[in-house]
């Protein structure tokens, strides 16, 4: 059982620190995306900007993430916190927590039933969290972190004027 859910650092130097994505793998991935969302003219010339981008500021700016990530334990998670959270003015659960949701059950269930197996569901799932018996997360085989568990409960946002903050 793993023992890194009270404390989900702990499974951190395991895993890694998080990879740098290569420039031209970003370059590359990107022309993708928008490929679809431009006329032929409009995509070359967005091609010929990424390109000019690519032999320019680019390299500069992968040096400056390559030597943020020899600082930091995971070079993305500060950036990630504070634009995707505490800076985004829209609501959270929707449009950060892309895994928020309810699948539909056979038969419609009266609303304190469905709540009172809510909060049932989330203190068993605290429970293994907190006592360490929660198993490592994995897509195929492969550990991901868990850092953000340690968030998941007693935790509060507190809306700020223009950036919110967390106390745990």
């Amino acid at each position: 059982m793993a023992d890194n859910a009270s404390n989900p650092r702990q499974a951190l130097p395991a895993l890694g620190k998080l990879p740098i994505p290569e420039l031209d793998d970003t370059v590359a991935r990107f022309a993708a995306a928008v490929q679809p969302l431009f006329s032929p003219a409009e995509f070359e010339a967005c091609m010929a900007k990424l390109h000019a981008f690519a032999a320019s500021e680019g390299p500069v700016l992968q040096a400056r993430l390559r030597d943020r990530a020899s600082k930091h334990e995971n070079w993305l998670e500060e950036w990630w916190n504070e634009y995707a959270y505490f800076l985004n003015r829209s609501s959270v659960c929707f449009n950060v927590n892309y895994f928020f949701g309810f699948r539909s059950t056979i038969t419609p269930l009266p609303q304190t039933t469905l709540a009172a197996t809510l909060i049932d569901s989330a203190l068993r799932f605290r429970d293994v969290l907190e006592s360490g018996r929660l198993e490592p997360d994995n897509i195929r085989g492969k550990p991901m972190c868990m850092h953000q568990y340690q968030y998941m409960f007693a935790t509060c946002r507190h809306p700020g004027q223009n950036r919110d903050w967390t106390e745990v």
